[in-house]
């Protein structure tokens, strides 16, 4: 029985105590998380590692930063990535990158390009909300028990106040297989567990494992 886990750094980096993964019911881990990734690349991955293999007991999304995007522009062709690499801002991307078709230079000024007609931060709400959605749907159509959380975005309700499009946020809200968004981010609720957090960057630093330990208390938690 697996524990199927997917998302950035934050949950690669993530190893799962004994007494969690038998508390979820499992007996195995599967950890998909790379670094640097998105939450499109959460979703994909995670329905093409279940297409390939048995349905997993239970999958754990903690919930990567939503600018994050990809595209299919890898030479190589990896049975679970296929051609997409992870996208962000445009100094991530290394020169001397394989691609198809463009070269880094390019792809720099695409991705610059990109962001400067992103009006403000909705428009990452907007991609991420919906796709939470329609993975959650994929699972519950699948029998797969999952639990998503925000990881590291730290959402607030105040960014999307006045905006058009968000009525799809009440389907989240009102789905206990998410923790509240706008309430819980675990980035920050490890950041409690330690015992100093002065001079840290709190959006780029990862934790150690007792800190990861607290976020399975309160997760087994909520889910009780």
């Amino acid at each position: 029985m697996t524990l199927l886990m997917n998302g950035c750094s934050f949950t690669d980096i993530w190893k799962p105590s004994d007494d969690f993964v038998k508390a979820l019911g499992c007996n195995k881990v599967v950890n998909l998380g790379i670094e640097a990734t998105s939450f499109q690349r959460t979703v994909r991955s995670s329905i093409e590692w279940i297409a390939q293999n048995d349905k997993p007991e239970f999958v754990l999304i903690p919930i990567t930063f939503s600018h994050r995007w990809e595209l299919a522009l890898n030479l190589h062709d990896h049975p679970i990535e296929g051609s997409w690499i992870p996208l962000q801002n445009s100094n991530f991307i290394r020169d001397d990158i394989k691609l198809q078709g463009t070269n880094a230079k390019d792809l720099k000024k695409l991705i610059d390009d990109y962001y400067k007609v992103i009006p403000n931060i909705k428009t990452y709400y907007d991609k991420l909300f919906t796709e939470i959605i329609l993975f959650a749907n994929y699972l519950e159509n699948n029998n797969i028990r999952y639990l998503m959380f925000d990881m590291c975005n730290n959402f607030d309700k105040k960014d999307i106040e006045g905006y058009q499009g968000f009525e799809k946020v009440k389907l989240i809200e009102q789905n206990k297989n998410i923790m509240d968004l706008w309430s819980f981010c675990a980035n920050d609720y490890m950041f409690t567990a330690m015992k100093s957090n002065a001079d840290i960057d709190r959006y780029g630093h990862h934790h150690a494992p007792e800190q990861y330990k607290q976020l399975e208390k309160h997760i087994l938690n909520y889910i009780i």
